[in-house]
């Protein structure tokens, strides 16, 4: 997600008091406060305003500035939302207006008073400075009651302030969060229990329904669906989820290494592995199989998502720990056959060193020099995960698991064409296979083109009914439902 200084100026909203309001922010970041010993800083939500304008505009003299009636909708307004999680996990911002939702914070700082990030979304090597302490006095606006974090930003070509003020937590009283061990720290999980289901871990719980294991998709997809790397937010996850609760089936899903609350599990400077991903979900699922009061259990998971899980589940052992599989909206493609029909326009010669310097990786694990027109995908950030994508083979793979699987496909999917998705059809042929009508690669209900491309970031666009309840026929053993297409 990128935030340009002109991105910025074409979302501005002018409010009347937007100069008071900046007055007040900066007062409070400047004075020095004083707060109680039970008011701090801790993990949570906390949402407020942030105020920025740009520098150009300020006055040479360490006073206040004031804006003539002519410049004041310069100054910029936006709704912001930071989610503080432990020391080892970081900080997450959210600004709604600019489409950036869950946006990872590497460098920060935080005690129990007082918070410093840089937030590096913006265009170019734009870098804001955050500093806030905590003020048990302030009083935010259209709020009734006190303490916020109020503080300065400081950057090269916009300065303001911000405050944010701690949210009540919303917890959805059908859910549990957890932490799913995996070999270098833990991944950040929802269990959702099913409607009928009062939510417990109990061991000696005598519940017996049916759950399944949702694996989000390419890219930094987090547990709900979303991809801090694509502006908005789409939720279809989260909506699957809440689907399949209404129907009495209970779901697990998690944030991948490097996407959501799990982004500092990723080194810096490095991808994360296609094969690191496996690994992950394999120990996801021998946690899941372990949750007391679940019966039947089903990994599904859509696209690069489904890759993983049917990788997973060449494992014996993993795979008798689960009764089947769902693969929605996945490619039964190659990677390295979609690499070859990319370079399909370069010259001859550009063309054989890609090919040169796949093979190596895939070989070798090791990153040949190329020519700079391919720097950037073979870039050594990306050379661990080149070398595992680059090497798997989605038929070859699927055929080897050993336990019922369902194929899945939206008849709206523009990523994934029906000749790829036929690939797996005809690695699997006993396989069970449904045509979603109208469901798109987001797992989205659109009816037109220009709909398609904006349910990947518009959560109004729902979840088709039918896509839950055939999962939770899935998941029950129980007949499907009707008003599919027919797969030819």
């Amino acid at each position: 997600m990128i935030i340009s200084g002109s991105r910025f100026r074409k979302t501005a909203r002018f409010f009347p008091s937007l100069w008071f309001l900046f007055f007040i922010l900066t007062i409070f970041s400047i004075l020095p406060v004083k707060s109680a010993g039970t008011e701090e800083i801790v993990p949570g939500v906390w949402k407020g305003a942030l105020v920025l304008r740009e520098v150009a505009q300020e006055q040479s003299s360490p006073k206040l500035p004031s804006y003539p009636k002519d410049q004041q909708s310069m100054s910029l307004s936006f709704e912001f939302s930071l989610k503080i999680l432990s020391q080892d996990r970081g900080l997450l911002v959210d600004i709604p207006e600019q489409g950036l939702y869950s946006y990872p914070i590497d460098e920060y700082s935080f005690d129990t008073q007082q918070i410093s990030f840089i937030f590096d979304a913006l265009e170019g090597d734009e870098e804001l400075l955050f500093v806030g302490t905590y003020s048990s006095s302030f009083l935010p606006p259209l709020s009734n009651h006190r303490g916020a974090i109020v503080g300065s930003v400081r950057g090269r070509s916009w300065n303001g302030s911000f405050y944010v003020q701690r949210q009540d937590s919303s917890v959805d009283p059908g859910s549990i969060f957890l932490d799913i061990p995996i070999e270098d720290g833990a991944l950040p999980a929802t269990l959702v229990f099913p409607l009928s289901e009062t939510p417990s871990l109990d061991p000696n719980s005598s519940s017996d329904f049916p759950l399944i294991l949702l694996v989000a998709g390419a890219g930094r997809a987090d547990r709900d669906g979303n991809n801090v790397d694509v502006p908005g937010k789409n939720d279809s996850l989260k909506q699957l989820s809440n689907m399949l609760r209404m129907r009495n089936v209970g779901t697990l899903r998690y944030d991948k290494r490097g996407a959501g609350e799990a982004y500092k599990l990723e080194k810096p400077g490095r991808m994360t592995s296609f094969s690191e991903h496996v690994r992950d979900l394999s120990s996801v699922i021998v946690a899941a199989a372990a949750i007391p009061g679940h019966g039947r259990l089903i990994v599904a998971g859509m696209n690069e998502g489904a890759w993983i899980a049917m990788a997973a589940l060449n494992d014996e052992r993993l795979a008798s720990l689960v009764d089947g599989l769902a693969v929605i909206d996945a490619s039964g493609q190659s990677p390295i056959e979609t690499l070859k029909q990319s370079l399909a326009g370069l010259d001859e010669d550009l063309r054989k060193k890609a090919l040169n310097a796949a093979q190596s990786l895939v070989q070798n694990g090791v990153l040949i020099d190329v020519p700079a027109e391919l720097a950037d995908f073979f870039a050594p950030s990306r050379k661990d995960w080149l070398a595992t994508w680059l090497a798997f083979d989605p038929v070859e793979t699927i055929a080897k698991v050993r336990i019922p699987i369902l194929l899945i496909y939206g008849e709206n999917d523009l990523q994934v064409s029906w000749q790829e998705f036929s690939m797996l059809v005809e690695a699997r042929p006993e396989a069970a296979i449904r045509i979603v009508p109208r469901m798109n690669y987001m797992l989205k209900e659109v009816k037109s083109e220009d709909e398609n491309y904006s349910a990947f970031t518009d959560p109004s666009f729902r979840v088709p009914s039918l896509l839950a309840d055939l999962l939770a026929s899935f998941a029950k053993a129980q007949p499907a439902p009707q008003g599919f297409i027919l797969w030819h």
